[in-house]
């Protein structure tokens, strides 16, 4: 997993490992703090799939430790973006506290979450 440090003390970052398929797809296996300072790396690692033709993606999200807000956007712009491809995007494992987060912004009726 790369794992990309963050420059605030005592903030763990955010560690992101893509496993290409066969079938033209990826895992994306995200772990860490998913927070403003996290989100620039984690768009721009989805963007660069959904160009050269990953579209059926997997988010392994089992070792998020923290998320906030603004990972829902990336993950609706990812959502979107493979969607209109033609694509499936899947979230796997997310835990209980970004559960609740999709639950109370209506998300989880909207992403496929596994």
């Amino acid at each position: 997993m790369r794992f990309l440090r963050s420059s605030r003390p005592g903030h763990q970052g955010v560690a992101i490992d893509v496993q290409p398929r066969p079938s033209g797809g990826a895992i994306v296996h995200v772990g860490g703090e998913l927070d403003a300072e996290a989100m620039p790396q984690l768009r721009s690692c989805l963007v660069d799939l959904v160009s050269q033709g990953r579209t059926d993606l997997v988010l392994d999200l089992r070792d998020v430790t923290f998320c906030d807000s603004s990972a829902l956007g990336v993950l609706v712009g990812a959502h979107q973006r493979v969607c209109a491809t033609g694509g499936h995007i899947e979230l796997h494992e997310p835990p209980q506290a970004l559960r609740n987060l999709l639950a109370v912004s209506g998300l989880d009726q909207v992403l496929d979450i596994r």
